[in-house]
């Protein structure tokens, strides 16, 4: 009895090789756009501590596209002629952006730029399932120090407003001028580093991507992903409250000591509790396990 061989089929070898000669050029020709544009990031990255996030962003895309590996590969078809447009436009913006200095929008071009490269390769039913993946790039791609200048300062007054207010309810004697809190132990000065931005920006890609893997409606996605400023700033204004309690309790060396460093995990725990206390409130369950 003979052993039964595996033939291949006439032409699949030839066939394979002919559709992963345009992909191969596509990666050739965009490696150095993308290339440059992820250099900046890292950069941004290592140099500022409330960006430091930014290093989890491509693994998890990598991940994001590998748990959604058997609805991609079912998702193949031919490409989209379409998707070259959209390349030929985010190319214009990246040069634009590149001709001008302004790194962040150089960085968002890359989002489109890609996604448009899977739609043209692969079609829209490829492109449907990148979406999110490619998308959330844009969550490290799109830093920039200036972020830090706009919303960082605003989210500084609006902490020396709610931990005054807090502390004031627990009983403390706290005076407010400008972004200085002032107890009869300790003047506190909320400076960029206590503004949240780190726990907003990082909470804001973690419940962007909860939304995606979980189970629940629109409205209630839409719901954990607005609640995200409300709660950072209230864990925020908690921690700077703390601060000061501990400062009229134990001393201004404690306070400012080991526990103000211990606190800044404090409020990312807080914001993530409470992201996930209305993600369940509004009906988000379990991830899904379906690819």
């Amino acid at each position: 009895m003979r052993t039964p061989t595996t033939q291949s089929t006439p032409g699949w070898a030839p066939a394979r090789l002919g559709r992963a000669i345009p992909l191969l050029g596509v990666a050739l020709a965009l490696a150095p756009f993308v290339w440059v544009a992820f250099a900046h990031a890292i950069e941004v990255w290592s140099t500022d501590s409330e960006f430091s996030y930014g290093f989890f962003i491509l693994p998890t895309t990598l991940l994001l596209i590998w748990w959604r590996r058997a609805a991609l590969r079912r998702s193949l078809g031919p490409g989209a002629s379409v998707g070259l447009l959209v390349v030929i436009g985010a190319l214009a913006v990246y040069l634009l952006a590149y001709r001008v200095g302004i790194n962040a929008l150089m960085g968002l071009a890359v989002v489109p730029l890609l996604w448009g490269c899977a739609v043209y390769l692969w079609g829209w039913g490829a492109g449907r399932v990148l979406a999110f993946p490619i998308g959330f790039l844009a969550f490290g791609l799109g830093l920039y120090r200036g972020l830090l200048y706009s919303v960082g300062f605003a989210l500084q007054q609006v902490t020396v407003l709610g931990a005054s207010t807090l502390g004031q309810a627990v009983g403390l004697s706290v005076e407010r001028d400008g972004l200085v809190l002032h107890t009869e132990q300790l003047r506190f000065v909320v400076a960029e580093p206590c503004s949240g931005m780190n726990s907003l920006l990082s909470l804001l890609a973690l419940g962007a991507l909860w939304t995606y893997v979980a189970q629940g409606s629109l409205s209630a996605r839409l719901a954990v992903i607005l609640s995200v400023l409300p709660i950072v700033v209230l864990a925020n204004s908690t921690r700077v409250t703390l601060v000061l309690l501990v400062a009229s309790w134990f001393g201004e060396e404690t306070a400012l000591g080991y526990f103000h460093g211990a606190s800044s995990l404090t409020v990312f725990a807080l914001a993530l509790a409470g992201l996930v206390l209305i993600s369940r409130m509004v009906g988000c369950k379990t991830p899904k396990l379906a690819t």
